[in-house]
């Protein structure tokens, strides 16, 4: 059986997903929330996390904060395991995830050009809460109920990271294209989970003119019409009185047809809420 020890005290998202992705490739592995022995971090089946000031893959330690070069822990874990450059590409927050733990969250905000007070309110409860049930415990065994959240958590993880990549390549086949008046739109008659790698998909375009997205919706039979990056040239609310729109948000960035309508009428729709661009006066 492996041992995987970790830090104790109050535990912070880079240990807990460091901990969870490892719980998901083991077969069966117990947890110690407490500082390393020698016989730790020399023991080729003991993994030590964020802690022991010594990163060796080939002793399985994975520490950063004794060289400020490094990465978060759960990076570290995640090249060792191979799958950190696909994390880069398909997770929008893990290279952000990191910045926080190494750098804090005022280098981070500044990086991002916000205060750091928009990174601290937009804290989750849900974070809050599970992270403190894990700081709590001092050992993690494979009965206990946090033990096979954690497994589940880095399972799928892993699973979105395959799934992601694949659906960008279906993407890249089958989605369309289409002109709308001065502005483009993609659709994509995919109806299982039809947003997925969306995102990625329209960085690989990227192309400025496209601001609306038609997809199946997972609220109903119906076309989910939405508007992207909360452009100013579409606004869904003059199709509310339309027999055939089941549904218009009343910031205007979303709506919903009744049923899979076919694509010219949707079409005919998202035209009628793209504003026109007003004449440039003459000088």
């Amino acid at each position: 059986m492996h041992k995987i020890v970790v830090h104790p005290g109050n535990a912070h998202r880079d240990d807990f997903l460091a901990v969870s992705i490892l719980l998901a490739t083991l077969d069966e592995a117990e947890v110690f929330r407490c500082d390393p022995s020698a016989e730790d971090l020399a023991d080729p089946l003991t993994y030590v996390i964020d802690v022991g000031m010594e990163y060796n893959p080939s002793r399985l330690n994975f520490d950063h904060h004794q060289d400020r070069s490094l990465p978060c822990a759960f990076h570290l874990v995640m090249q060792y395991l191979g799958h950190h450059e696909d994390a880069q590409a398909v997770f929008g927050w893990y290279p952000f995830m990191s910045m926080m733990d190494v750098r804090g969250p005022h280098k981070t905000a500044e990086h991002l050009g916000i205060d750091a007070s928009v990174l601290l309110a937009s804290s989750s409860p849900i974070d809050g809460y599970i992270l403190s049930r894990f700081s709590k415990l001092r050992i993690l065994r494979q009965q206990d109920l946090l033990y096979q959240f954690m497994r589940e958590m880095g399972r799928d993880m892993l699973e979105l990271i395959k799934l992601k990549k694949e659906r960008l390549e279906r993407l890249k086949r089958e989605v369309e294209i289409v002109p709308v008046k001065h502005i483009k739109a993609v659709v994509c008659a995919i109806d299982d989970n039809p947003k997925l790698s969306m995102e990625l998909y329209l960085r690989h375009l990227d192309d400025e003119r496209i601001v609306i997205c038609i997809t199946p919706s997972v609220r109903g039979q119906g076309w989910e019409l939405l508007r992207l990056g909360d452009s100013s040239l579409v606004d869904f609310r003059v199709l509310a009185d339309h027999p055939d729109i089941r549904f218009v948000h009343a910031n205007g960035y979303i709506a919903t047809t009744r049923a899979l309508i076919p694509l010219d009428a949707v079409m005919q729709l998202v035209s009628r809420s793209v504003k026109d661009i007003e004449p440039t006066p003459e000088v």
